[in-house]
């Protein structure tokens, strides 16, 4: 959370730092009140979404601005997205096969 922190201080415009300041606390009370109420393996579950989608998040950033450079901004962010998409994909091939 300390680095959410300190990423949300040096961004500017200062509206963006709530995104970044306010995802590690959603995220852990999402996981919390899950693990209270459905138990381990659906906390397991949703933590690996979790981490498959910040992976696929971090495929889309790398790959529109490699797109960026070629490309159209609507274009470059629909094959970024298709990007996300199966990097999240087969994150969350271990859940979907368990």
């Amino acid at each position: 959370m300390v680095a959410f922190a300190v990423i949300a201080e040096a961004l500017a415009p200062k509206r963006f730092a709530g995104l970044f300041g306010a995802a590690p606390a959603v995220a852990l009370a999402g996981l919390t009140i899950v693990l209270l109420d459905k138990g381990g393996h659906e906390a397991h579950q949703n933590a690996v979404g979790m981490i498959a989608g910040s992976a696929g998040m971090i495929a889309y950033a790398a790959l529109v601005v490699h797109l960026l450079r070629r490309l159209r901004a609507p274009h470059a962010a629909a094959i970024a997205l298709l990007g996300w998409l199966v990097v999240a994909g087969v994150a969350m091939v271990p859940v979907l096969v368990a």
